[in-house]
Protein backbone atom coordinates (compact mmCIF):
# COMPACT_ATOMS: atom_id res chain seq x y z
CA UNK A 1 0.00 0.00 0.00
CA UNK A 2 1.60 3.33 -0.87
CA UNK A 3 1.92 5.82 2.01
CA UNK A 4 0.42 8.84 1.11
CA UNK A 5 1.94 12.57 2.24
CA UNK A 6 -0.65 14.23 4.86
CA UNK A 7 -3.15 16.60 3.41
CA UNK A 8 -2.30 19.18 6.13
CA UNK A 9 1.05 18.85 5.02
CA UNK A 10 0.72 19.12 1.31
CA UNK A 11 -1.19 22.50 1.80
CA UNK A 12 1.46 24.22 3.87
CA UNK A 13 4.11 22.97 0.71
CA UNK A 14 1.98 24.51 -1.35
CA UNK A 15 0.46 27.49 0.13
CA UNK A 16 2.62 30.75 0.93
CA UNK A 17 1.83 30.14 4.01
CA UNK A 18 -1.03 27.81 5.81
CA UNK A 19 -3.20 30.76 6.87
CA UNK A 20 -3.67 30.53 2.97
CA UNK A 21 -5.63 27.00 3.73
CA UNK A 22 -8.37 28.37 5.33
CA UNK A 23 -9.36 30.73 2.59
CA UNK A 24 -9.27 27.31 -0.22
CA UNK A 25 -12.49 25.43 -0.87
CA UNK A 26 -12.96 21.82 -1.16
CA UNK A 27 -11.50 22.18 -5.14
CA UNK A 28 -8.65 23.74 -4.66
CA UNK A 29 -7.25 22.10 -1.41
CA UNK A 30 -8.32 18.92 -3.69
CA UNK A 31 -6.03 20.10 -6.49
CA UNK A 32 -3.17 21.15 -4.67
CA UNK A 33 -2.82 17.62 -2.89
CA UNK A 34 -3.57 16.27 -6.08
CA UNK A 35 -0.55 17.96 -7.74
CA UNK A 36 1.96 17.59 -5.36
CA UNK A 37 0.85 13.48 -5.15
CA UNK A 38 1.53 13.32 -8.96
CA UNK A 39 4.95 15.11 -8.59
CA UNK A 40 5.76 12.71 -6.23
CA UNK A 41 4.67 9.36 -7.59
CA UNK A 42 4.21 9.86 -11.26
CA UNK A 43 6.77 12.63 -11.83
CA UNK A 44 6.53 11.69 -15.91
CA UNK A 45 2.84 11.86 -16.42
CA UNK A 46 1.26 15.00 -17.16
CA UNK A 47 -2.38 15.99 -16.88
CA UNK A 48 -4.41 15.45 -20.69
CA UNK A 49 -6.49 18.92 -21.70
CA UNK A 50 -9.47 17.38 -19.78
CA UNK A 51 -7.37 17.19 -16.14
CA UNK A 52 -7.08 13.36 -15.84
CA UNK A 53 -3.87 11.41 -16.12
CA UNK A 54 -3.78 8.56 -18.29
CA UNK A 55 -1.59 5.83 -16.43
CA UNK A 56 -1.88 3.05 -19.19
CA UNK A 57 -3.87 2.08 -21.83
CA UNK A 58 -4.35 -0.53 -24.85
CA UNK A 59 -5.86 0.47 -28.04
CA UNK A 60 -8.76 -1.47 -29.09
CA UNK A 61 -10.10 -2.97 -32.74
CA UNK A 62 -13.57 -1.84 -32.56
CA UNK A 63 -15.50 1.30 -32.61
CA UNK A 64 -14.12 3.99 -31.21
CA UNK A 65 -16.33 5.52 -28.42
CA UNK A 66 -19.14 8.66 -28.97
CA UNK A 67 -19.97 10.89 -26.98
CA UNK A 68 -23.56 10.63 -27.76
CA UNK A 69 -23.77 6.99 -26.69
CA UNK A 70 -26.44 6.64 -24.25
CA UNK A 71 -24.95 3.67 -22.60
CA UNK A 72 -21.59 1.87 -22.33
CA UNK A 73 -20.78 -2.02 -22.12
CA UNK A 74 -17.53 -2.17 -19.79
CA UNK A 75 -16.07 -3.83 -16.94
CA UNK A 76 -14.07 -1.81 -14.43
CA UNK A 77 -12.13 -1.36 -11.26
CA UNK A 78 -11.84 1.55 -9.31
CA UNK A 79 -8.73 2.29 -6.32
CA UNK A 80 -8.78 5.26 -4.43
CA UNK A 81 -4.91 6.47 -4.34
CA UNK A 82 -3.22 4.60 -2.12
CA UNK A 83 -4.43 1.21 -3.96
CA UNK A 84 -7.48 0.30 -1.97
CA UNK A 85 -10.17 -0.85 -4.18
CA UNK A 86 -13.38 0.30 -3.40
CA UNK A 87 -15.52 -1.20 -6.52
CA UNK A 88 -14.85 -3.77 -9.28
CA UNK A 89 -16.67 -6.23 -11.50
CA UNK A 90 -14.02 -8.19 -12.04
CA UNK A 91 -14.00 -11.87 -10.63
CA UNK A 92 -10.26 -12.43 -10.29
CA UNK A 93 -10.02 -9.27 -8.84
CA UNK A 94 -12.24 -10.07 -5.92
CA UNK A 95 -10.89 -13.40 -5.48
CA UNK A 96 -7.53 -11.97 -4.65
CA UNK A 97 -9.16 -9.49 -2.27
CA UNK A 98 -11.27 -12.08 -0.50
CA UNK A 99 -14.72 -10.64 -1.31
CA UNK A 100 -15.53 -12.83 -4.02
CA UNK A 101 -19.03 -14.56 -3.63
CA UNK A 102 -20.33 -16.97 -6.43
CA UNK A 103 -23.56 -15.78 -6.35
CA UNK A 104 -22.63 -12.42 -7.28
CA UNK A 105 -22.49 -10.97 -10.85
CA UNK A 106 -18.98 -10.25 -12.45
CA UNK A 107 -18.27 -9.02 -15.66
CA UNK A 108 -19.21 -6.62 -17.84
CA UNK A 109 -22.39 -4.45 -17.61
CA UNK A 110 -24.33 -1.78 -18.96
CA UNK A 111 -23.82 2.18 -17.77
CA UNK A 112 -25.53 4.88 -18.39
CA UNK A 113 -23.74 7.72 -20.37
CA UNK A 114 -23.97 11.98 -20.02
CA UNK A 115 -25.13 14.74 -18.26
CA UNK A 116 -27.11 13.72 -14.51
CA UNK A 117 -26.20 10.33 -15.24
CA UNK A 118 -22.18 9.12 -14.94
CA UNK A 119 -19.22 10.87 -13.39
CA UNK A 120 -18.20 13.62 -15.81
CA UNK A 121 -14.49 12.65 -15.42
CA UNK A 122 -15.52 8.52 -16.69
CA UNK A 123 -16.67 10.06 -19.65
CA UNK A 124 -13.73 12.20 -20.24
CA UNK A 125 -11.93 8.70 -19.28
CA UNK A 126 -13.88 7.29 -22.16
CA UNK A 127 -12.90 9.91 -24.90
CA UNK A 128 -10.42 8.67 -27.38
CA UNK A 129 -11.42 4.89 -26.43
CA UNK A 130 -12.08 2.28 -28.82
CA UNK A 131 -14.35 -1.01 -27.98
CA UNK A 132 -12.15 -3.75 -26.76
CA UNK A 133 -9.72 -1.62 -25.20
CA UNK A 134 -8.37 -0.53 -21.59
CA UNK A 135 -7.58 2.40 -19.60
CA UNK A 136 -6.23 3.60 -16.46
CA UNK A 137 -6.32 6.62 -15.66
CA UNK A 138 -6.10 9.07 -12.37
CA UNK A 139 -9.70 10.72 -12.32
CA UNK A 140 -9.67 14.23 -10.40
CA UNK A 141 -12.40 14.50 -7.77
CA UNK A 142 -13.66 17.75 -9.28
CA UNK A 143 -14.92 15.24 -12.17
CA UNK A 144 -16.47 12.87 -9.97
CA UNK A 145 -19.65 15.16 -11.01
CA UNK A 146 -22.74 14.23 -12.89
CA UNK A 147 -23.33 17.85 -14.07
CA UNK A 148 -21.19 18.99 -17.31
CA UNK A 149 -19.62 22.37 -16.23
CA UNK A 150 -17.67 24.21 -18.49
CA UNK A 151 -14.51 25.11 -16.88
CA UNK A 152 -11.75 23.54 -14.65
CA UNK A 153 -12.60 26.90 -12.04
CA UNK A 154 -17.00 26.01 -12.35
CA UNK A 155 -15.56 21.96 -11.57
CA UNK A 156 -13.28 23.11 -8.78
CA UNK A 157 -15.97 25.65 -7.02
CA UNK A 158 -18.70 22.83 -7.22
CA UNK A 159 -16.50 20.07 -6.09
CA UNK A 160 -17.50 18.20 -2.87
CA UNK A 161 -15.24 15.86 -1.95
CA UNK A 162 -10.84 15.65 -1.86
CA UNK A 163 -10.98 11.88 -2.33
CA UNK A 164 -9.43 11.23 -6.12
CA UNK A 165 -9.90 7.66 -7.61
CA UNK A 166 -8.08 5.56 -9.79
CA UNK A 167 -10.55 4.35 -12.75
CA UNK A 168 -9.63 0.55 -14.97
CA UNK A 169 -11.56 0.24 -17.18
CA UNK A 170 -12.26 -2.74 -20.37
CA UNK A 171 -14.56 -0.96 -23.02
CA UNK A 172 -16.81 -3.78 -24.47
CA UNK A 173 -19.44 -2.08 -26.03
CA UNK A 174 -21.46 0.79 -26.85
CA UNK A 175 -25.77 1.57 -27.39
CA UNK A 176 -28.26 4.06 -27.82
CA UNK A 177 -30.69 1.72 -27.45
CA UNK A 178 -30.25 -0.51 -24.86
CA UNK A 179 -33.48 -2.77 -24.89
CA UNK A 180 -33.13 -3.31 -28.85
CA UNK A 181 -29.70 -5.11 -27.92
CA UNK A 182 -31.20 -7.12 -25.04
CA UNK A 183 -33.69 -8.22 -27.36
CA UNK A 184 -31.10 -8.82 -29.68
CA UNK A 185 -29.35 -10.83 -27.18
CA UNK A 186 -32.38 -12.72 -26.46
CA UNK A 187 -33.64 -13.66 -29.74
CA UNK A 188 -29.70 -15.07 -30.30
CA UNK A 189 -30.30 -16.88 -27.26
CA UNK A 190 -33.95 -18.44 -28.35
CA UNK A 191 -32.49 -19.37 -31.40
CA UNK A 192 -29.43 -21.28 -30.20
CA UNK A 193 -31.37 -23.35 -27.47
CA UNK A 194 -34.76 -23.73 -28.76
CA UNK A 195 -34.26 -23.83 -32.31
CA UNK A 196 -34.79 -21.33 -35.51
CA UNK A 197 -38.78 -21.27 -36.25
CA UNK A 198 -40.31 -21.31 -32.74
CA UNK A 199 -38.36 -18.03 -31.85
CA UNK A 200 -41.37 -15.81 -32.00
CA UNK A 201 -42.12 -14.41 -28.99
CA UNK A 202 -45.98 -13.92 -27.20
CA UNK A 203 -47.15 -10.87 -26.01
CA UNK A 204 -49.17 -11.32 -22.32
CA UNK A 205 -49.54 -7.58 -21.86
CA UNK A 206 -49.43 -4.39 -24.32
CA UNK A 207 -46.49 -4.03 -21.73
CA UNK A 208 -44.73 -6.92 -23.40
CA UNK A 209 -43.73 -5.78 -26.88
CA UNK A 210 -42.69 -7.73 -29.83
CA UNK A 211 -39.32 -9.24 -28.85
CA UNK A 212 -39.31 -9.13 -24.85
CA UNK A 213 -41.21 -11.99 -23.14
CA UNK A 214 -41.03 -15.48 -24.65
CA UNK A 215 -42.95 -18.80 -23.43
CA UNK A 216 -42.01 -22.60 -24.05
CA UNK A 217 -43.78 -25.28 -22.49
CA UNK A 218 -45.04 -28.46 -23.61
CA UNK A 219 -48.95 -28.48 -22.63
CA UNK A 220 -49.50 -31.77 -24.56
CA UNK A 221 -50.14 -33.14 -21.89
CA UNK A 222 -53.27 -30.93 -20.77
CA UNK A 223 -55.64 -30.66 -22.70
CA UNK A 224 -58.71 -28.18 -21.95
CA UNK A 225 -59.09 -24.52 -20.67
CA UNK A 226 -57.26 -23.11 -18.25
CA UNK A 227 -58.64 -24.23 -14.86
CA UNK A 228 -57.02 -21.91 -12.63
CA UNK A 229 -59.54 -19.75 -11.25
CA UNK A 230 -59.27 -15.87 -9.57
CA UNK A 231 -57.02 -16.00 -6.58
CA UNK A 232 -56.02 -19.23 -6.24
CA UNK A 233 -53.07 -20.03 -4.27
CA UNK A 234 -50.88 -22.27 -6.42
CA UNK A 235 -47.73 -23.25 -5.36
CA UNK A 236 -44.81 -23.31 -7.44
CA UNK A 237 -40.73 -24.12 -7.80
CA UNK A 238 -38.55 -21.37 -9.81
CA UNK A 239 -34.98 -20.91 -10.84
CA UNK A 240 -33.94 -17.84 -12.33
CA UNK A 241 -30.98 -17.49 -14.62
CA UNK A 242 -28.94 -15.13 -16.54
CA UNK A 243 -28.51 -15.16 -20.05
CA UNK A 244 -24.82 -16.17 -19.56
CA UNK A 245 -26.24 -19.67 -17.54
CA UNK A 246 -25.52 -18.07 -13.81
CA UNK A 247 -28.65 -18.93 -11.77
CA UNK A 248 -29.55 -16.01 -9.19
CA UNK A 249 -32.47 -17.53 -6.99
CA UNK A 250 -33.73 -20.58 -6.71
CA UNK A 251 -36.86 -23.00 -4.40
CA UNK A 252 -34.45 -26.00 -5.22
CA UNK A 253 -31.78 -26.81 -2.72
CA UNK A 254 -29.83 -29.24 -5.01
CA UNK A 255 -29.82 -26.57 -7.99
CA UNK A 256 -28.42 -23.82 -5.15
CA UNK A 257 -25.92 -25.96 -4.48
CA UNK A 258 -24.84 -27.03 -8.09
CA UNK A 259 -24.78 -23.51 -8.79
CA UNK A 260 -23.10 -21.92 -5.57
CA UNK A 261 -25.56 -19.83 -4.42
CA UNK A 262 -26.41 -22.07 -1.32
CA UNK A 263 -27.09 -20.17 1.82
CA UNK A 264 -27.19 -22.18 4.97
CA UNK A 265 -29.45 -19.21 6.62
CA UNK A 266 -31.65 -16.91 5.68
CA UNK A 267 -33.29 -19.29 3.08
CA UNK A 268 -35.64 -21.92 3.14
CA UNK A 269 -35.48 -24.19 0.06
CA UNK A 270 -38.97 -25.07 -0.59
CA UNK A 271 -41.99 -24.66 -2.93
CA UNK A 272 -43.17 -21.50 -2.48
CA UNK A 273 -47.10 -19.96 -2.74
CA UNK A 274 -48.37 -17.52 -5.18
CA UNK A 275 -51.47 -16.12 -5.67
CA UNK A 276 -52.81 -16.38 -8.70
CA UNK A 277 -55.25 -14.11 -10.36
CA UNK A 278 -56.46 -13.51 -13.60
CA UNK A 279 -55.41 -10.39 -14.16
CA UNK A 280 -51.83 -10.85 -14.75
CA UNK A 281 -50.67 -7.83 -12.58
CA UNK A 282 -52.02 -9.23 -9.08
CA UNK A 283 -50.37 -12.31 -9.34
CA UNK A 284 -48.52 -11.91 -5.41
CA UNK A 285 -45.76 -14.33 -3.79
CA UNK A 286 -47.20 -13.67 -0.20
CA UNK A 287 -47.93 -10.06 0.07
CA UNK A 288 -44.78 -9.11 -2.57
CA UNK A 289 -45.57 -8.37 -6.10
CA UNK A 290 -43.52 -9.99 -8.69
CA UNK A 291 -42.24 -8.78 -11.28
CA UNK A 292 -44.00 -8.52 -14.79
CA UNK A 293 -42.13 -10.97 -16.77
CA UNK A 294 -42.25 -13.52 -13.73
CA UNK A 295 -46.16 -12.87 -13.79
CA UNK A 296 -46.34 -13.77 -17.61
CA UNK A 297 -44.42 -16.76 -17.30
CA UNK A 298 -47.34 -18.21 -14.68
CA UNK A 299 -49.97 -16.84 -16.35
CA UNK A 300 -49.28 -18.98 -19.61
CA UNK A 301 -49.26 -22.29 -16.94
CA UNK A 302 -52.59 -24.04 -17.57
CA UNK A 303 -51.75 -27.60 -15.40
CA UNK A 304 -50.47 -28.71 -12.07
CA UNK A 305 -47.29 -30.66 -12.92
CA UNK A 306 -46.21 -28.45 -15.92
CA UNK A 307 -43.40 -27.11 -16.55
CA UNK A 308 -41.98 -23.96 -18.51
CA UNK A 309 -39.17 -21.67 -19.37
CA UNK A 310 -39.95 -17.91 -19.83
CA UNK A 311 -37.56 -15.18 -20.94
CA UNK A 312 -38.14 -11.96 -21.48
CA UNK A 313 -35.98 -8.15 -21.68
CA UNK A 314 -35.25 -5.85 -18.57
CA UNK A 315 -38.29 -3.87 -18.86
CA UNK A 316 -40.25 -6.61 -17.46
CA UNK A 317 -37.74 -7.32 -14.72
CA UNK A 318 -35.55 -5.17 -13.13
CA UNK A 319 -34.71 -2.44 -15.78
CA UNK A 320 -31.61 0.38 -15.01
CA UNK A 321 -31.65 -0.58 -11.05
CA UNK A 322 -30.65 -4.55 -11.30
CA UNK A 323 -31.42 -6.77 -8.34
CA UNK A 324 -28.62 -6.66 -5.80
CA UNK A 325 -25.46 -8.12 -6.55
CA UNK A 326 -26.48 -10.91 -8.60
CA UNK A 327 -28.26 -9.55 -11.27
CA UNK A 328 -27.06 -6.39 -13.02
CA UNK A 329 -28.85 -3.11 -14.84
CA UNK A 330 -30.57 -4.25 -18.03
CA UNK A 331 -30.16 -7.92 -17.59
CA UNK A 332 -32.69 -9.90 -19.74
CA UNK A 333 -34.07 -13.09 -17.34
CA UNK A 334 -34.59 -16.67 -17.50
CA UNK A 335 -37.14 -18.44 -15.32
CA UNK A 336 -37.69 -22.17 -15.09
CA UNK A 337 -41.40 -23.13 -13.72
CA UNK A 338 -42.90 -25.55 -12.01
CA UNK A 339 -46.67 -25.71 -11.01
CA UNK A 340 -46.59 -28.47 -8.06
CA UNK A 341 -50.01 -27.95 -6.62
CA UNK A 342 -52.98 -25.69 -6.50
CA UNK A 343 -55.47 -25.31 -3.96
CA UNK A 344 -58.37 -26.27 -6.06
CA UNK A 345 -57.07 -29.94 -6.02
CA UNK A 346 -59.51 -32.95 -4.71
Amino acid sequence: MRKLLPLAAVLCLVATGCAKEATWNTGQKAKAYLDMFMAKYYPDIKPNEDGLYILAEEKGDGKPWHPDSAYVYATYTIRNLDGTISSTTEAKVAQQLGTYDSSNYYGPRYMAQGNGKSYSGLDMLLDGMQVGGYRKAVVPSWLLNTSRLSSLEDYLNACTTEAHLIYEVWLHGQTNDVLRTEIDSLETYVKRHYGVGREKSISYTQEAVEGTFYFFSDTTAFAGKHHFSRDTTLTINYTGYLLNGQAFDTTDEKIAKDNNIYYVTGKTYAPVSVTYSSTVSNIKMGSSSLISGFQGGLSQMVFVGQRAVCLFTSNLGYSSSGSGQGIPPYSPLIFVLEIVEDDEEE
